[in-house]
């Protein structure tokens, strides 16, 4: 152990002798480990920003999005619009028992002008029924959703996002009230509840039912997006496969046509997205640490100079009996405490910057319209990030020490540095 303490005890003096010539050596480590943490983190606050989109909808949900046939089908020609109409929601209940919750999304053309009093802006309406907010885990900070009897009797209410409602009411209380909707007055009956990023979209959005939409506007015979839930037991890519080729069949289209109907499949999404995060890690990781590499190259050739500088004194030290290995470690000490200082520094200094970046995020960006909400500097990147600098050290200084301890004492002692 007192051979391990003089060792790096003799390694911070020889350090301390050539400040300016470690500081410039060990730069190129700090500068690899804070590239290195900053890029993870920023991969990590991006699949925890796109984790967090997704945690909007059911995890059992499967969305039906209406195209244009790129392919022609028997007895059709190429170019159709594939379009959904309420008799096909009510079939697809009837003929796939796996079916939870179904519900069309009808987004009423362009926006419109909603108005109280004298305040009024400019909003996106979505006509849906009462299955939608299960289908996409929408909930209400006040009031209430849809019932099935508001869909049923054309009520003519509505459910508000809360950047509706700050423009439109301000500090008013807006349940009970009465706004205009191109033309209709429409009972607000709900306040959105904020949460997921998908949530932070909706609160711009005005919802209105299904029904309401259909007679009010003239407006929803005819839809291209359709969300429906499954029950546990269901294998959601084999319904989708049925669901395809029940649909080609019905609509007339080419059940391979991939332009004519999309499916958004929830689970096979976050299974997908699981595997493409994972290859950005590895990547990422490859990225910091050839940058990481051009530092240990660096330090690896300081240390061969130290140990030219040094040829004498270690030429003494085995001539009076120094084991190899002390001087291998001698020399691996020095090399360990430029890479394990100068990883810190870049690791403190990356943790400040994201620290700033962060700050900068929620002070400037709208969490709605921004996938990163935070850079996320965890545990696992910085144990990492100091096993991967502690490696290094060892890494760069093993070839000078090797050299160290081969050396002939008579020939050590016989060189001459200049």
């Amino acid at each position: 152990m007192m051979l391990n303490f003089n060792a790096f005890e003799e390694a911070l003096n020889s350090i301390k002798q050539h400040k300016r010539r470690n500081i410039l050596t060990g730069f190129g480590v700090a500068w690899g480990i804070f590239i290195l943490v900053t890029i993870l983190s920023a991969g990590e606050g991006f699949q925890e920003g796109i984790m967090q989109f997704f945690k909007g909808f059911a995890q059992n949900s499967i969305w039906l999005y209406g195209g244009q046939s790129s392919k022609v089908a028997i007895g059709k020609t190429e170019g159709k619009y594939i379009l959904f109409h309420q008799a096909d929601i009510e079939l697809l209940k009837k003929r796939f028992k796996e079916i939870e919750k179904i519900s069309p999304e009808i987004n009423y053309r362009g926006n419109s002008i909603v108005s109280f009093q004298d305040k009024f802006g400019n909003y996106s309406i979505k006509g849906v029924n009462q299955d939608y907010f299960s289908i996409k885990t929408i909930n209400v900070k006040k009031g209430r959703l849809f019932d099935k009897f508001d869909n049923e009797e054309k009520r003519k209410v509505a459910i508000i996002g809360s950047k509706v409602k700050s423009v439109i009411f301000n500090d008013e209380k807006a349940i009970g009230k009465f706004i205009n909707i191109a033309g209709t007055w429409f009972k607000v009956i709900g306040l959105l509840k904020t949460g997921t990023i998908l949530n932070q979209s909706e609160q711009s959005l005005i919802y209105i039912p299904y029904n309401a939409m259909k007679e009010t506007y003239n407006q929803g015979e005819e839809f291209n997006i359709v969300g429906l839930t499954l029950n546990q037991n269901t294998d959601p890519l084999k319904f989708q496969k049925k669901v395809k080729t029940f649909l080609s069949n019905r609509l007339g289209f080419d059940k391979s046509d991939r332009k004519a109907l999309s499916i958004f499949n929830y689970k096979e999404q976050m299974k997908g997205f699981g595997q493409f995060f994972t290859g950005v890690k590895v990547f990422l990781w490859l990225v910091g640490m050839a940058l990481l590499l051009s530092g240990i190259v660096s330090i690896s050739n300081i240390m061969l100079v130290v140990v030219k500088e040094r040829t004498k004194e270690i030429g003494i030290r085995k001539a009076v009996g120094a084991e190899p290995n002390s001087i291998l470690f001698m020399v691996l000490s020095e090399s360990i405490i430029i890479t394990f200082i100068s990883g810190i520094i870049g690791l403190i200094s990356g943790f400040a910057f994201i620290s700033v970046i962060n700050v900068l995020i929620k002070f400037f960006m709208d969490e709605s319209d921004f996938f990163i909400n935070s850079l996320n500097m965890n545990m696992p990147i910085a144990i990492g990030s100091l096993v991967l600098v502690i490696i290094s050290g060892v890494i760069a200084g093993f070839v000078p020490a090797k050299r160290a301890a081969d050396i002939k004492p008579i020939s050590a002692l016989n060189y001459n540095s200049d």
